[in-house]
């Protein structure tokens, strides 16, 4: 047994109000169009727990993030698969007027605890 065992359903309770409602946008399974092409499956959606911010200026400088690429958290315990590159999240935007937007998952970072992922999207 680990301290940080149930860390992340904790900070889910602890955090779900500050955390506006997103989704996670998971590709469907490609099938053959039997002519050498690929049909796209329909999407899979997952809800889960998300704050959509803006990395500081220090890591944007330092990493080489673009102006335009956003920070969205994520609560892990608010969601049921992990978040990959190329797959799209659609979250309250705070300077859209927490109007959703639909952002594509450029980078993926978690925490050891596995609380919270960060990813950089646009």
């Amino acid at each position: 047994m680990s301290i940080l065992d149930g860390l992340a359903e904790e900070m889910l309770e602890a955090f779900k109000d500050d955390f506006k409602d997103g989704t996670l946008h998971v590709p469907g399974t490609q099938t053959s169009d039997g002519q050498g092409g690929w049909i796209p499956g329909s999407p899979v959606n997952h809800p889960c727990k998300v704050i959509v911010t803006d990395p500081n200026d220090f890591r944007r400088l330092a990493l080489g993030i673009p102006a335009t690429d956003r920070l969205i958290l994520v609560l892990a315990a608010s969601l049921s698969v992990v978040p990959l590159n190329g797959w799209t999240i659609t979250a309250p935007d705070p300077d859209a007027g927490f109007a959703d937007k639909t952002f594509l998952i450029t980078g993926k970072k978690g925490d050891p605890a596995g609380v919270l992922y960060k990813l950089q999207a646009r």
